[in-house]
């Protein structure tokens, strides 16, 4: 649980340092040059209509953040490799906190934030693998997208630095957080803006001599 509470922090400061990002309230400077040939007007305000403000009145540029939305991903991993399934468990669980927006698919693809937390303990042998990156997404039917339907179908891509906890004594494995590369295919489906459902295989670089590769199924949803 070390690793699974380590890897929550990192990812809260990996989604807030990418979708904290300031907004900014833009408003026409005044000394910015008048189009060549236009004449600045002189005609005085009509009656009834208030007067424009001095421009050295005009209130200077608001800058906010966005707080990212936050929710819930439940899924389930089921690895590949039976000597891993058969020190960890043959189904691990996932369950973390969701951060960020759902990236909505586009008929010309949408990049996104990757964040996963998948793990099993079996006696005193446990894993925990931690997925973050790029994801793309794409809907397999741009018309969906144009159309605005609850459900739109999509494929998507990942490329992840994975962090990697396992422990196996009888194959002299001790806790040890490394990294390593991965990356997944995946097919799902937006469930309105705020919610998805995913299958995905992730490929990951073997550790420890385990293939920590495998089949996964996620559900999400943002509040």
């Amino acid at each position: 649980m070390r690793f699974a509470t380590k890897y929550l922090l990192l990812s809260v400061v990996l989604a807030s340092s990418a979708l904290a990002l300031p907004v900014y309230a833009q408003t026409p400077s005044s000394d910015q040059a008048a189009p060549s040939g236009a004449t600045p007007s002189t005609a005085p305000p009509q009656a009834g209509t208030p007067s424009s403000p001095a421009s050295n009145s005009a209130p200077p540029s608001k800058h906010g953040f966005q707080v990212p939305e936050l929710g819930v991903n439940l899924g389930i991993f089921v690895p590949s490799d039976a000597k891993t399934r058969n020190r960890f468990g043959s189904v691990w669980t996932g369950v973390g906190l969701g951060i960020g927006k759902v990236v909505m698919p586009s008929g010309g693809g949408s990049f996104g934030l990757d964040i996963g937390l998948s793990g099993e303990s079996s006696g005193s042998n446990y894993a925990y693998i931690a997925p973050v990156g790029v994801s793309y997404r794409r809907a397999f039917n741009a018309a969906d997208v144009k159309s605005g339907q609850t459900f739109i179908p999509y494929f998507g891509f990942s490329a992840d630095l994975v962090g990697v906890d396992l422990r196996s004594p009888q194959d002299n494995v001790h806790p040890n957080i490394q990294l390593t590369g991965g990356g997944s295919a995946s097919i799902g489906t937006t469930i309105g803006k705020r919610g998805f459902v995913e299958a995905r295989y992730t490929e990951i670089a073997r550790v420890e001599g385990f293939d920590l590769s495998g089949l996964g199924l996620t559900a999400g949803i943002r509040f």
